[in-house]
């Protein structure tokens, strides 16, 4: 069964005036990079690129097909962004609800009423599933344990509810980093369940709902539903769905920073205690968003991408790398005819300021070889034992932005332009079901880690 995938989405990210007596910190190492970055902002100019690229790499047992669009924003300066780390505040949490519902709003003191407990014992009551059809949904259950801890205390938790619930005015600087969420009701009276951690950002409009793409609803997207659904009940249009999403951004003060990356066919879904098991409030669109850095084509590297577990370059970077690493923040947002049911937002950064307003990058000719290079080291070892891998396909090569760490900082980085190449081979697209990325920086043509 695929994984259901949660829907935890939030944007907004302080822009940051610049600071006028503060200094872009750079690596100051020997390099290309380090030198073009702290050089003097180059002239306006127009980077060259063809729209399309079209190449067959023949290896001794694997084509690597190359048809691709290439993408870029229509500009003729290409900043590099100095950004910091940042923790979730509650400010941010009001800014986040002002730009998808309705204000005031009002904090619900107790944490659960007594309609949501008799529903989780219901849903407990039902039993865990232990198997299930792929066919018709039909599911299997473990018997029910009475005495289980988990069913005492919500009983327990229950007998001590109050029968109505009672609200206090939202206060922001009250709000503390939890586990258990919060619940906030707008001016509409519509219930709101917020998750607010230092590095998650989430309301949802819908109490355990999740919210699920076509491909993972087509493959069984929750217990008891059949296989081979289709969404077929989307009542807005994708343009009016991107609609909303540009609002949105424009409400929270973040257009200067984010753009839609992505929008696709999408929906929330929840458990239920009763058959079919699971309920669908609605069908909408999901948006995936991203950083701009100061006009880049915004392009998600988060939830849904990675590199090919299949990659040599996935297994070269260095571990402590890889546990110190600095990942970019993104967004996604859900949207029904309803309005906004969904936002989260991971891994937040802050705009410092710019660390160059205008870089020289590396001509294309030269990024089309390091593309070359890279697909073909990571894919050698097909030479010798294909594993069925056959054939690369790169789809899109879009010029986007990416986190580089600077030397020696761990609490900056830089926001770099970079060239993403969107990419699967023949097995992968089968059993990942998504993308994999290449991430090459667009200054000096060097690999990047995702992540």
């Amino acid at each position: 069964m695929k994984r259901i995938i949660p829907l935890l989405l939030c944007l907004f990210l302080l822009a940051c005036v610049p600071t006028p007596d503060r200094e872009a910190v750079v690596n100051k190492a020997d390099g290309t990079f380090e030198q073009t970055v702290t050089a003097p902002k180059e002239d306006s100019y127009r980077y060259e690129a063809p729209t399309h690229w079209t190449e067959t790499i023949e290896m001794k047992n694997l084509n690597i097909l190359i048809d691709a669009d290439i993408v870029m924003s229509e500009t003729d300066v290409y900043p590099v962004q100095t950004i910091e780390r940042h923790m979730f505040t509650g400010e941010d949490v009001l800014t986040m609800l002002n730009a998808c519902f309705s204000a005031p709003f009002t904090l619900r003191e107790n944490p659960y009423s007594m309609a949501e407990l008799e529903e989780d014992i219901r849903l407990f009551m039902r039993g865990e599933v232990i198997d299930s059809d792929d066919e018709t949904g039909e599911l299997t259950f473990a018997p029910i344990n009475e005495n289980s801890e988990e069913l005492i205390e919500l009983r327990e938790k229950l007998a001590q509810c109050p029968a109505e619930d009672t609200f206090i005015p939202f206060d922001p600087s009250k709000l503390a980093y939890s586990s258990e969420g919060y619940v906030v009701r707008d001016a509409d009276g519509t219930l709101l369940y917020l998750q607010f951690r230092k590095d998650v950002l989430s309301v949802s409009t819908v109490r355990s709902g999740s919210v699920q793409d076509a491909g993972t609803v087509y493959t069984g997207g929750i217990f008891g539903e059949p296989w081979h659904r289709t969404l077929d009940k989307i009542v807005i249009t994708e343009a009016e769905a991107i609609a909303q999403g540009e609002a949105l951004l424009e409400k929270a003060g973040l257009s200067d920073q984010f753009g839609i990356g992505r929008c696709e066919p999408g929906r929330i879904v929840r458990p239920a205690a009763e058959a079919p098991y699971y309920e669908e409030p609605s069908e909408g669109y999901i948006l995936m968003i991203a950083r701009s850095g100061g006009g880049y084509v915004p392009y998600p590297q988060g939830e849904y991408y990675g590199e090919d577990s299949n990659s040599a370059l996935s297994k070269r970077v260095d571990e402590s790398e890889y546990f110190d690493r600095w990942s970019m923040d993104w967004m996604e947002l859900y949207v029904s005819d309803h309005g906004v049911e969904s936002v989260n937002w991971y891994e937040p950064n802050a705009y410092v300021l710019n660390a160059n307003e205008n870089v020289r990058l590396l001509p294309f000719t030269e990024i089309q070889a390091r593309i070359r290079d890279n697909l073909k080291f990571s894919y050698a070892w097909t030479d010798e034992n294909n594993h069925r891998i056959t054939e690369l396909h790169v789809k899109k090569i879009v010029l986007s932005c990416s986190v580089v760490r600077i030397a020696n900082k761990r609490d900056e980085a830089l926001l770099t332009p970079t060239w993403v190449v969107v990419y699967n081979n023949d097995r992968s697209e089968q059993v990942m079901g998504h993308d994999s990325l290449m991430l090459i920086n667009a200054i000096d043509g060097s690999y990047l880690h995702v992540g």
